[in-house]
């Protein structure tokens, strides 16, 4: 058993204690000297900290068998099963460090937390300034592993934080955490004269709410970071207050949040403004986003308040404080402590995160997302009118349909000596493909685990190979899928479908959205082909989908820039076909016209059209898939895929040249700006995947700032020319809305034709003007509608009569 020992000066400012020796260190008789040592010494010499200017040493002192830790001491459990040779080690440390001069000791991963502060998960505690248990008094900060670097490089830039909090930290031993005047369990009249101070002095103050059981639990106002009153409305499961006085209370916050002369600021204020607007008709304006500023100076981070506060603030983590009381076992006391830290860093991060927006040059960026709130606000509480018998049905036929899928399976399971598969079994699907040598099937890895895996790819590529109890299982879990997450979804009482709206969004600025808080809807950003029938308009009213015409592919042809789909696009030739034609060497006449008598294609099945395959790699291509990846998607053989792919690109080289330019641009940067002037800093791993993802984001941005701007946010603000239009949603490139019909057809022809002249205004890429058409759809539900010429007054009015009549 060989100990390594620590080194480095120990009248030093920096101490740092790792977990344990590695093969390399035991090798050569140091800390930290293998890879995971190397990035250690990286990343300390990225952020100006000298490693031969510090101590470095492990817990414990020698390589465990196997680099299994858990021979000194488990962690898993969750009581610590600790080995007394690790308690002996635990000593040594304490005396180490106790001759260790450092202002700060830093706590490198799991073990060494534990063993310094007896806290676990350094995910959670990793950047806290915290107080160690091992030497009293002296200042301990975690950080993560760099080994874990390896698994996740995201942690990296943990990491790098981390650090240059460590290296500020180290000029000064002492333990300097913020000082905050916490105020809880105010009486009335406290709480009356706080938030009549707010008005009275406060130009920008910070809220947050906590929800128990759908009801208001408590409510914190800040009026700085330091000064944070919270205001119960729940104690020990009575009212806080009495009826009159909670009424009044109420009335004050509805004073303060509906006030445009006082800037609110919160984390995910669409969350605390929709419950305050549904439970008391509460309307705040004036508010600012902490979750949607972070999520734009750095969408590749968390955009969790947890992880906000350990890299704008210095406040130790807290957030399990609130966790312990919802699993009851915290005082009352604690959790309006947790509520008024909440918003004390609400309004810290704030002021971190716009002087960020403004120097990285995104401002503007945030001004279009943040206002987005309200619009979004207002559709979440609207929700959509839902076919309720119609989906029950369908819910049914889904039920009929899988009980028929799994009957054939098992009819042909039978066939192999195997009467009882379960389908939804991994184990026994893993041995009814893979563990029977007469079948000769080479078991599909997963990546992720390593292990054989019947997941969707497996069966896909099960089902390719001709193997029909594969594709009996794909659909078998997609119509299983259908009618789980969308045909059973719990609707509102008033049988309407609703959602809660992330206006943070994507990392490309595309709004996100979930189930409600009230635990009802789905996501209806994503909602599949099946489900278009069952939702309707109104009575009385007319349903429009207003879509941004092959949005993604015209900027990538103005981008890139791309002639012949330029080309395509300026004069008016379907793209879809063009590209067939050229792509099989047919005709451009004969693809427009085999589409439409059914002539099919001989890739594939032969199931499908020219055109169709045409469309297919264009949707498929712009972004840098592969044809491997294009042969899995589309269920085709990969010298087919091949083909497509080759042609597609020898069509449009200038896609390429484009992948090149991004590149370029990443290598100067690592930031990407698209058509609105959105800035993406790109924090992942160099390579394919990154590159990927940016050849998308200028596309894929422009699309979700222009339909967010001159649609959502154009029609929201301008009530005054669209009095009486509902929005009811936004998908990617369309908007979803509603006008009565009793104002008549004249009225919907004028607001229509503003909405699609708005989304039609030029969009400018490096001097070069160019317009997405918007196209308008009307009908009862979203899947039988007509298509309207909003171009002609008479026509598409003549449409809107005839399609009444005809109802």
């Amino acid at each position: 058993m060989r100990q390594i020992p620590g080194e480095g000066p120990k009248n030093c400012f920096i101490a740092f204690v790792g977990e344990a020796p590695g093969s390399h260190e035991d090798k050569i008789g140091r800390p930290f000297v293998g890879p995971a040592g190397q990035l250690f010494t990286e990343l300390l010499t990225e952020t100006g900290i000298i490693r031969t200017q510090c101590y470095i040493t492990n817990v414990i002192k020698e390589r465990p068998p196997n680099n299994d830790e858990r021979v000194f001491i488990n962690l898993e459990k969750k009581v610590p099963v600790i080995s007394d040779r690790y308690v002996e080690y635990e000593q040594e440390l304490q005396r180490e460090l106790g001759e260790c001069q450092a202002n700060v000791i830093v706590a490198v991963g799991n073990i060494a937390l534990y063993a310094l502060t007896r806290k676990r998960s350094i995910t959670k505690w990793r950047g806290s300034i915290l107080e160690s248990t091992l030497v009293s008094g002296r200042k301990v900060i975690p950080i993560i592993h760099p080994s874990a670097i390896f698994h996740e490089y995201l942690f990296r830039w943990y990491c790098l934080l981390d650090l240059r909090r460590i290296a500020h930290q180290s000029k000064y031993p002492d333990i300097r955490r913020p000082q905050r005047e916490l105020r809880i369990e105010p009486t009335y009249e406290e709480a009356v004269r706080y938030m009549a101070e707010i008005i009275k002095e406060s130009h920008i103050i910070s809220y947050d709410i906590e929800v128990l059981n759908q009801e208001l639990s408590c409510i914190a106002f800040a009026k700085s970071p330091t000064d944070v009153m919270c205001i119960p409305f729940q104690y020990k499961g009575d009212n806080y207050f009495s009826p009159e006085h909670e009424s009044r209370v109420i009335d004050g916050i509805n004073a303060i949040l509906s006030n445009e002369g006082i800037c609110k600021v919160a984390q995910n204020a669409i969350f605390d403004s929709t419950f305050l607007f549904k439970k008391y008709g509460i309307v705040a304006r004036n508010q600012e986003d902490t979750m949607i500023a972070h999520q734009i100076l750095a969408p590749d981070l968390p955009k969790g308040l947890d992880f906000m506060t350990s890299i704008y603030t210095e406040e130790p983590y807290y957030k399990d404080e609130g966790k312990m009381w919802k699993g009851i076992t915290g005082s009352d006391s604690d959790f309006y402590i947790y509520n008024a830290k909440d918003a004390a860093v609400t309004l810290e991060i704030w002021h971190c995160v716009k002087r960020d927006l403004i120097t990285f040059g995104n401002w503007d960026t945030y001004i279009r997302q943040k206002s987005l709130i309200s619009p979004l606000a207002f559709m979440s509480e609207r929700g959509i009118r839902i076919d309720q018998e119609g989906l029950k049905g369908q819910s049914e036929a889904a039920e009929s349909l899988i009980s028929r899928l799994e009957k054939q399976l098992q009819e042909i399971a039978e066939g192999y000596g195997y009467p009882d598969l379960n389908p939804r079994s991994p184990t026994q699907l893993k041995e009814y493909f893979y563990g029977r040598e007469f079948r000769n099937i080479k078991a599909y890895v997963s990546r992720k685990t390593g292990a054989a895996t019947t997941d969707e790819k497996a069966l896909k590529r099960l089902s390719r190979r001709g193997y029909g109890e594969a594709s009996i299982l794909l659909d078998i879990r997609k119509w299983g899928k259908l009618k789980g997450t969308y045909f059973d979804t719990t609707l509102s009482e008033d049988g309407r479908i609703r959602c809660s709206f992330n206006p943070a969004g994507t990392e490309s600025g595309r709004l996100s959205s979930s189930k409600t808080i009230f635990g009802e809807g789905t996501n209806l950003q994503n909602q599949p082909p099946e489900m278009k029938p069952f939702f309707l308009a109104d009575d009385g009213y007319t349903l429009y989908n207003v879509d941004l015409s092959q949005a993604e592919n015209r900027i990538v042809a103005y981008i890139a820039p791309e002639p012949r789909m330029i080309t395509a696009f300026e004069n008016k030739i379907d793209i879809h076909s063009l590209t067939a034609s050229m792509m099989f060497g047919e005709e451009y006449e004969d693809i427009v016209r085999w589409d439409k008598e059914g002539k099919m294609c001989h890739i594939g099945r032969g199931t499908d059209s020219h055109r169709f395959w045409g469309k297919k790699s264009n949707h498929s291509f712009d972004y840098g898939l592969g044809y491997r990846a294009f042969a899995f998607y589309s269920e085709i053989e990969e010298n087919e895929a091949k083909f497509i792919h080759d042609k597609w690109h020898g069509i449009y080289p200038g896609v390429k040249q484009y992948w090149a330019w991004v590149e370029n641009q990443l290598r100067e940067n690592h930031t990407m700006t698209n058509i609105f002037g959105r800035k993406r800093r790109y924090m992942g791993q160099w390579g394919h995947e990154m590159f990927k993802e940016a050849y998308s984001f200028i596309p894929q941005s422009s699309v979700a700032d222009k339909i967010n701007e001159h649609g959502i946010s154009f029609i929201y603000n301008n009530q005054q020319a669209f009095p009486t239009l509902e929005l009811l949603n936004q998908v990617h490139d369309s908007i979803v809305f509603q006008i009565p019909n009793s104002v008549g057809w004249e009225e919907h022809y004028t607001e229509v034709k503003a909405i699609v002249a708005s989304l039609e205004l030029p969009m400018r890429w490096r001097g070069q003007e160019f317009i997405i058409p918007a196209e308008v759809q009307a009908g009862f539900n979203l899947k039988d509608m007509k298509v309207l010429n909003v171009k002609n007054k008479d026509e598409f009015t003549k449409e809107l009569e005839r399609m009444w009549q005809g109802n």
